[in-house]
C-alpha cells in the first residue's frame, strides 16, 4: 500500500465493481437481480408458467442450501461466506435462466445444488476465489455425467447438452443450415425473427434474444459490467457468423440468429462471462478472454453442441490466472516494465 500513496509509482488500483460504484456488495447484487428480472419476464411471457417453475425451483434449492451452510457456519464458529442471500439469489437466477423450460425438475435441482455447494461455497473456501464460473460449472459437469450414464435409455437426451438431435445437425453446409434453423419458425414469425425476438425453445435468458440484449447493455452501463467480454465475445461471433454464411452461400442474417441470439450466448455473453472473480481484469486480457470465448464456442456449436458456451467458458475460467499476468501493467523499474 505504501507504493500506491508513493508519488515515484504511478500505480492505479483496479477494484470490484460494486466498489467503483460506491455502494455495498449486496446493493449490488441486488442491482443485478434487477436487471436479470428482464430476461425473466420476457422469458416467462415466451414460455408460460413452466419457465417461472424452472426459476422458482432453481432459487429454492440455492436458498435452502444457502440457509443450511450458514447455519453450520454459525454453529461451527466459522467466517460466515455470504451473510445475505442477495449473492446466492444471483446465482439461482443465472441457473434458472440457463436452463430450458423442457428440463427435467431434477436435473434443474441438480445443476443448482452442485453450483451453491461445490462451484460456489466449497470452491471460495478452499482456494479463496472462484476458478470456474460456479453456473457453468454445475450445469456442464452434471450433464455431461448425465450423458455418459449408459444405462439410462437415452442418456444423451437426458443430458441435453450433447443432445442427439444437435449432434446430427448439418451446420457446416446451407442445405443443412436452413433445414437446422426452420425448427425455429411459427405460424407467425419466420426463423430469423423467431431467434432474435421471441422464441419458445431453449435457455429461458434468452427467449428473446434482443431483450437479453438491451438488459445486458443496461448492465454494463448501471452496475459496470466487465463490457470488454461480451463486446469482443458477441463481435466475433458476428464476424464467424457472416462469415460462415459467406463461404457456404447461404444468408448470413440467418448464421448471425442462430449463432449470436440463441440464449446460451447471448445471455452467457453479459451475465455469465463477466463473472468478476473466473474472469480477467487487465483490459487487454478481456478482449482476449471475449475472443477466445467466441472462437470455441462457434467450434463446438458447428459441431452441434449448441449450448458448448458453458464448456467453452469453464475452459477459459481455467487460463484467467494466467490472463491476468500477461496483461498485468508493472510498475515503472519493475522487471520486465518500461
Amino acid at each position: 500500500m505504501d507504493m500506491l500513496k508513493d508519488s515515484r509509482y504511478n500505480l492505479k488500483p483496479e477494484f470490484p465493481p460494486h466498489l467503483s460504484l460506491g455502494v455495498s456488495k449486496e446493493k449490488f447484487m441486488l442491482k443485478t437481480c434487477a436487471i436479470m428480472s428482464i430476461p425473466l419476464i420476457l422469458g416467462v411471457l415466451a414460455i408460460g408458467w413452466q419457465a417461472l417453475w424452472q426459476i422458482l425451483i432453481s432459487s429454492g434449492t440455492v436458498l435452502i442450501l444457502h440457509t443450511l451452510i450458514q447455519f453450520w457456519e454459525s454453529q461451527t464458529e466459522r467466517r460466515v461466506s455470504y451473510p445475505t442471500p442477495a449473492s446466492p439469489l444471483v446465482l439461482a437466477l443465472i441457473v434458472g435462466l440457463s436452463m430450458p423450460a423442457s428440463s427435467p425438475y431434477t436435473v434443474t435441482v441438480g445443476v443448482a445444488a452442485l453450483a451453491m455447494a461445490i462451484f460456489k461455497y466449497l470452491q471460495g473456501r478452499i482456494f479463496t476465489r472462484k476458478f470456474v464460473n460456479p453456473a457453468a460449472a454445475a450445469k456442464a459437469v452434471l450433464l455431461t455425467i448425465l450423458s455418459l450414464m449408459i444405462f439410462l435409455e437415452n442418456p444423451l437426451r437426458v443430458g441435453m447438452l450433447y443432445h442427439p438431435h444437435h449432434l446430427n445437425l448439418d451446420l457446416l453446409s446451407s442445405a443443412g443450415f436452413t433445414s437446422a434453423i426452420s425448427f425455429y419458425e411459427t405460424d407467425t414469425l419466420t426463423a430469423v425473427q423467431s431467434l432474435i425476438f421471441w422464441k419458445t425453445h431453449g435457455w429461458i435468458g434468452g427467449a428473446s434474444g434482443l431483450g437479453t440484449l438491451v438488459a445486458g447493455i443496461i448492465a454494463c452501463f448501471w452496475i459496470r459490467l466487465k463490457w470488454r467480454i461480451p463486446l469482443a465475445f458477441l463481435s466475433v461471433m458476428t464476424v464467424l457468423s457472416t462469415g460462415m454464411g459467406l463461404f457456404t452461400g447461404g444468408d448470413p442474417l440467418s448464421r448471425i440468429a442462430l449463432h449470436v441470439f440463441t440464449g446460451s450466448t447471448i445471455f452467457l455473453a453479459f451475465f455469465m462471462a463477466t463473472e468478476p472473480q473466473s474472469t480477467p481484469m487487465p483490459e487487454k486480457s478481456q478482449y482476449l478472454f471475449g475472443i477466445s470465448l467466441a472462437v470455441l464456442t462457434f467450434v463446438l456449436q458447428l459441431a452441434g453442441v449448441l449450448g458448448g458456451s458453458i464448456i467453452a467458458l469453464v475452459i477459459l475460467n481455467l487460463f484467467t490466472p494466467w490472463l491476468d499476468k500477461i496483461g498485468h501493467k508493472r510498475a515503472i523499474g519493475m522487471k520486465g516494465g518500461k
